[in-house]
């Protein structure tokens, strides 16, 4: 047997439309494609025929009799060897092979150059019955050819019937079930969405001005106000609070240097205190032309309230050019807009604050919520976020001047009240942490400050604001609790007219839902084994209870301790037992707080008939 290498033969019928709908999944791609096709035959036109004094043009233009879209260009034509060649080997590119001749000698113009793969022609499948190519190129002596296939192992090269200008049609007679690229703002829209940026104008037949603007914004005259427009157009946003015009950028790699080829910029939204909506993302060109929208993982993930647009030739797309790859170039770029954001940002919050303010202010749910993912982005945000406290809004920085090194905080609003009272009582303002990322942040800020705790009144850290008392005196009312099954001690709190609190240790609430659960026989058995345990090693009962602290502090208090068991004593403290578990915000489902409103009413009913 021979040992020889040995070339793959493949017999497959309706070769091209197979390879096109299994590398494409939009449509339009097809006229993305055909469109760059044209603009890469202009530009090698530009480079290689010297002598040609025409600027280049793209004239797209509809039969809808036929249905039939044809793409016309001046560019540089094909010769009969290079239709077999390049346009008839699946593959090979011109294109790429011109780009690489020119990288050393003349890189400006190979970065003009779009097509990599030798694959896009294969796209006019997508949408084709069948096409025709006439070509005529610019080379002496040059005859016009005509190509012609419908997708299937054969295609077809003759004369055309008659000479044409040198250039390249291309004819695509559409399937029935994308004639709606027929009519003119559907194939407007496509050239629009892909080639807007394409240098080379492109009309559509009878209009003489281009349908695209062939200018980035962030290259034209006057970049600042093209950006404006652009963001006003396509995003809809009228004053973003920060645009961020992009540029080439050098990256350290240690034994050397690269710089980055980018253009584009990044901008912030508008955005209210309460904004939650995550952006993040950027729209992708390459060369000019689009490649895909809405790609998040380039930014870095803090980002999330950033937007824009980037064009770097750096990047490679796939070979349906509808993604880019996440190669070694895709990180470089993505540390690239890492450093240039955070560069910017920085630069931002030391020479214009009150603009800075502004983009914290306005972002900031955002930003918390990604500060305590990224200890860099942390650092730049720590000192400068706002939170709402019992004073207004206030930064952590001037909220320790108020508390000698603690930051008190309430994580969820339905207890805050309590814990407000509670801390303003001893001078101290509560910040409320209600927003989920909140508390982890002033944990966070805690963990990076000398001298710093955070301290949750939410559960065992409001006891930090009472102080321990003698309980001799209230024995009696301490009795009456116990008799009932309720945990009770005498403590020391302002202000002194609130006569007792309710407070419940952390895992309280988590405790009762695992013992509702188990009581309705909701878990599932290998699981319900191992939530006994965690009950049992929490010792439910107690923890679930919480403990209702009594003020020694209060008058009415020692009033109660000094009456005589029985009757209005007894009522009034059913009274301050619901009192103090409907203040608490905590453990009150529908069940259990239908059942304090029932006590409620009897022991204000008790008081009521005892003076009837």
């Amino acid at each position: 047997m021979s040992t020889e290498p040995r070339q793959f033969q493949i017999y497959l019928p309706g070769l091209l439309r197979v390879l096109a709908e299994s590398l494409y999944s939009d449509e339009r791609v097809a006229i993305r494609e055909l469109l760059q096709n044209a603009h890469d035959s202009c530009v090698r036109r530009a480079v290689e025929d010297k002598a040609n004094d025409q600027r280049p043009r793209i004239t797209v233009s509809v039969d809808a009799k036929r249905r039939v879209i044809a793409i016309q260009d001046n560019g540089s034509g094909l010769t009969g060897p290079e239709i077999e060649e390049y346009l008839s080997t699946i593959g090979r590119s011109y294109t790429r092979q011109l780009g690489e001749n020119l990288s050393f000698l003349q890189p400006e113009e190979a970065d003009r150059l779009i097509g990599q793969f030798g694959l896009g022609f294969l796209s006019a499948f997508l949408i084709a019955e069948e096409v025709v190519l006439t070509t005529r190129s610019f080379r002496p002596d040059s005859t016009t050819l005509q190509w012609r296939s419908k997708g299937d192992i054969n295609y077809f090269v003759t004369p055309a019937a008659e000479e044409r200008a040198v250039g390249t049609q291309v004819e695509v007679f559409l399937k029935p079930t994308v004639t709606y690229l027929l009519e003119r703002d559907n194939l407007a829209k496509a050239i629009r969405t892909y080639a807007n940026f394409l240098p080379i104008p492109i009309h559509i037949a009878g209009d003489w001005r281009p349908l695209n603007v062939m200018v980035q914004p962030w290259d034209a005259e006057d970049p600042d106000a093209a950006i404006q427009t652009y963001i006003e157009q396509k995003y809809g946003f009228h004053n973003p609070l920060y645009v961020l015009k992009l540029k080439p950028h050098t990256i350290d790699l240690g034994h050397d240097t690269m710089e980055i080829p980018l253009g584009g910029f990044l901008f912030i939204p508008p955005g209210t205190v309460a904004s939650l909506h995550e952006y993040g993302d950027l729209d992708v060109y390459i060369r000019h032309m689009f490649i895909c929208e809405a790609v998040k993982e380039l930014l870095p993930p803090w980002a999330r309230f950033v937007s824009g647009v980037i064009d770097c030739p750096q990047l490679q797309p796939t070979a349906s050019r509808e993604q880019i790859q996440r190669d070694e170039n895709y990180l470089l770029v993505q540390r690239a807009l890492d450093e240039q954001l955070g560069g910017g940002l920085a630069k931002l919050a030391v020479e214009n604050p009150p603009v800075w303010r502004q983009v914290v202010d306005s972002h900031r749910d955002v930003m918390i919520g990604w500060a305590v993912k990224s200890p860099e982005f942390f650092e730049q945000i720590r000192d400068i976020i706002a939170f709402r406290t019992t004073r207004g809004m206030m930064t952590l920085k001037d909220y320790l001047t108020l508390t000698d090194g603690t930051l008190y905080y309430s994580s969820r609003p339905a207890g805050a009240l309590q814990d407000q009272v509670l801390s303003e009582g001893f001078g101290k303002p509560v910040i409320d942490a209600s927003y989920f990322a909140e508390p982890a942040f002033l944990t966070e800020y805690a963990q990076r400050s000398d001298g710093v705790r955070a301290v949750a009144l939410d559960s065992e850290g409001s006891g930090e604001l009472l102080a321990p008392a003698s309980s001799s005196d209230f024995a009696a009312l301490l009795t009456y609790f116990a008799a009932r099954d309720v945990k009770a001690s005498v403590v020391v709190f302002t202000p002194s007219h609130l006569p007792a609190v309710m407070i419940y240790p952390k895992n309280a609430e988590v405790v009762r839902d695992a013992r509702e659960a188990l009581d309705n026989d909701t878990i599932a058995p290998p699981f319900s084994d191992l939530i006994a345990d965690f009950l049992r090693s929490q010792e439910a009962h107690d923890v679930a209870a919480g403990t209702l602290h009594l003020n020694a502090a209060s008058p009415l208090i020692e009033k109660l301790a000094r009456m005589p068991a029985g009757g209005e004593r007894d009522a009034a403290l059913d009274l301050i037992y619901s009192f103090a578990r409907l203040f608490s915000g905590r453990m009150l489902d529908m069940k259990v707080a239908s059942d304090v409103y029932t006590s409620f009413t009897r022991a204000v009913d008790t008081l009521v008939t005892s003076h009837a």
